[in-house]
């Protein structure tokens, strides 16, 4: 009986580990990161339906747009110490920087922008990359379609 108790709660940990986040260090953050959109246009021609009145109407050419634009913008990180954010965004043959703020919660979530309490989207580890989550009601996490790749 004992043998079957701790083998059932192994299993329900180790499944319950392998879809978890991780908690972010400074150390884990080193070195340049480059930011992703996971979005292809079903999903967002389907998003733009469901959330606009005219979605059904500028749902197509809309969604096209945009993932066309994503594509050509190349956005990169390198969190610097002080909690210091370099920000190079390359679109269209241009490149600018910009200068922002990160920090690590004490829930070991990452926080890009300024030390707030009220932070609806946080950053965590899975599956080696660093994936943009919002807060929703009673502390539940929502994954969004951004994520950030190591260099």
């Amino acid at each position: 009986m004992k043998k079957s108790t701790l083998f059932l709660a192994l299993i329900c940990f180790l499944t319950i580990s392998v879809n978890a986040q991780t908690k972010v260090t400074e150390h884990d953050l080193e070195g340049k990161w480059k930011m992703v959109f996971d979005f292809n246009e079903k999903d967002m021609k389907e998003e733009i339906e469901d959330d606009y009145w005219l979605g059904s109407l500028i749902s197509g050419p809309l969604s096209h747009f945009v993932v066309d634009l994503l594509e050509n913008i190349d956005i990169q990180m390198e969190f610097l110490n002080g909690g210091k954010l370099k920000i190079t965004v390359e679109a269209f043959g241009e490149e600018e920087f910009v200068y922002a703020e990160w920090y690590i919660s004490s829930h070991g979530e990452l926080v890009l922008g300024d030390d707030d309490d009220d932070d609806d989207e946080i950053w965590m580890f899975e599956d080696n990359k660093l994936y943009q989550y919002d807060k929703k009601s009673k502390g539940r996490l929502e994954k969004q379609q951004v994520f950030l790749v190591q260099r």
